[in-house]
């Protein structure tokens, strides 16, 4: 009994080990690009705006109910009596304001600044399809909460909740994966 817990320990170390080993390597002992400005750093904002929006985004799921009498009534009920939800619901409302902000000043600093030429040319077209992507998150999150909505708009409410909860971030979360993997790939402005 005790050797194999003895292994399992050793096992877990070691695992441990070789992720902080990546994490170090990849994430945390990488240098900043010298002439780096707080203007450059709007696409790592959009990014941080983005996983805001993921995480307020998960808690109301919980409360939130995509029916044409339920929509509003869970609006209130996540407003009025669920404990920070106030809170929360501001936050995931006000934040795609902030994220299309972010990604529109990390676009135009790219397009001034000529980044998006050779050989960076995918990063503005992944950076595009995802600012699309941003907007209709912003379209279709608007829409869910919209009163007033007729019978015949149930079913596409359900449609439009599940675009918005599952198929627009997952899409998101793939052109995400290509673009940083082409900015580890050429750099911002060399190679990191």
């Amino acid at each position: 009994m005790d050797d194999t817990k003895n292994e399992f320990n050793k096992s877990m170390s070691e695992g441990s080990s070789f992720l902080k080993e990546i994490v170090e390597k990849n994430i945390t002992q990488k240098l900043i690009p010298k002439g780096m400005s707080w203007f450059g750093c709007m696409g790592g904002i959009s990014l941080v705006a983005f996983l805001v929006q993921t995480i307020t985004g998960i808690f109301l799921m919980f409360y939130f109910i995509p029916g044409t009498k339920e929509a509003m009534a869970s609006i209130q009920n996540i407003t009025h009596h669920v404990p920070f939800g106030w809170f929360v619901q501001r936050i995931h409302a006000v934040g795609p304001h902030i994220m299309i902000a972010m990604v529109i000043s990390h676009m135009v600093r790219i397009f001034f600044k000529g980044i998006y030429r050779h050989p960076r040319e995918l990063h503005w077209v992944s950076g595009s399809c995802l600012f699309i992507l941003t907007l209709l998150m912003y379209f279709t999150g608007n829409l869910l909460s919209v009163g007033n909505m007729s019978e015949l708009f149930t079913i596409r409410l359900s449609f439009l909740y599940a675009v918005h909860v599952a198929v627009i971030p997952a899409i998101m979360g793939l052109f995400m994966g290509m673009h940083f993997f082409m900015i580890r790939k050429t750099g911002i402005y060399e190679s990191l």
